[in-house]
């Protein structure tokens, strides 16, 4: 695939070196030089129309975040659709970064953006219908003992979840991955990144999942300081301060998704891609006996985000 073909289609000046390859993890990614400066270019065969005018909106509202480039979105022979942004110098978030206050006043620019969204369970990777097929299926699976041993703790987290959700009322369009892995450090201070899966969710769920990742970023236990700095942030610029003892649900409710992900591969329902069987259901197994421990967890790092 010539690299003139990517210039032309996001209008740029000649490319001046190669398309290299950056990372392959959940989408691929390439850089490429041009006469107007290098450019990130990420496959996104998924990413919704109003994902892409999400992060349109976002942006006008001052969320930093590297900088798209028109169409916005092309689909290029030999890599297929892809989107492109102006390359920024930046490294990885580490744990001793402190941007409390900024990813509370991000979130809470990110629920204003379009505060008439509404979702539904589905986003929380809900299976209740699925864990006992999944368990009678044919096959000798090494994840099943414990499936069988574990299905009453699944079934009760995946009823917690949508029970939680349900009582929700504030469902917004926003980004719905603001996890630390997608936050840049640049010279000029933190970036979101990765905005293909932006929809609908509910904003005190999606707040208190993203500054319990933050609390937890390289930490065996959340800090404290951490989820009160980001939560006091968070309701200084408009939001309300996420409660409740179900607060952490859509952490529990992307653990189940996680899980279901696997239980799929394994069984043939979606293809495994890089993963590799027999280490699939290892690991499968491992998170299905996880999930009370889990579960536990969740309900104590809540009371931190109910005291006074």
């Amino acid at each position: 695939m010539h690299p003139a073909r990517i210039t032309e289609a996001f209008g740029l000046s000649r490319p001046t070196g190669p398309l290299t390859p950056l990372t392959h993890q959940s989408s691929q990614t390439w850089t490429l030089d041009t006469a107007d400066g290098r450019i990130l270019l990420k496959h996104t065969p998924h990413t919704p129309p109003a994902a892409i005018a999400y992060e349109t909106r976002a942006r006008r509202a001052g969320i930093a975040m590297p900088t798209p480039i028109p169409p916005g979105r092309a689909d290029i022979t030999g890599l297929g659709p892809v989107r492109a942004y102006a390359w920024i110098d930046s490294r990885p978030l580490r744990p001793d970064d402190d941007i409390a206050a900024w990813l509370g006043h991000t979130l809470a620019l990110l629920h204003t953006v379009d505060p008439r969204g509404s979702g539904g369970p589905d986003w929380y990777h809900l299976h209740d219908d699925r864990w006992q097929t999944w368990l009678d299926s044919g096959g000798d699976h090494r994840w099943k003992p414990a499936l069988r041993d574990h299905l009453p703790d699944i079934m009760a987290a995946t009823a917690a979840v949508a029970h939680t959700f349900a009582a929700t009322t504030d469902h917004v369009t926003t980004h719905r991955d603001v996890e630390t892995h997608n936050i840049l450090i640049t010279a000029t201070g933190p970036v979101l990144i990765d905005w293909d899966s932006a929809g609908p969710d509910s904003a005190s769920l999606e707040a208190a999942h993203a500054i319990h990742n933050l609390a937890t970023h390289g930490r065996d236990t959340p800090d404290p300081t951490v989820i009160d700095r980001a939560r006091d942030a968070y309701a200084q610029h408009g939001g309300t301060p996420p409660t409740g003892t179900g607060i952490l649900a859509r952490r529990l409710g992307i653990r189940l998704g996680r899980l279901a992900e696997r239980l799929r591969i394994s069984l043939g329902e979606q293809p495994a891609g890089p993963r590799d069987p027999a280490v699939n259901d290892t690991r499968a197994e491992a998170q299905i006996r996880s999930i009370p421990a889990f579960t536990r967890q969740l309900r104590a790092d809540a009371t931190l985000f109910n005291r006074s």
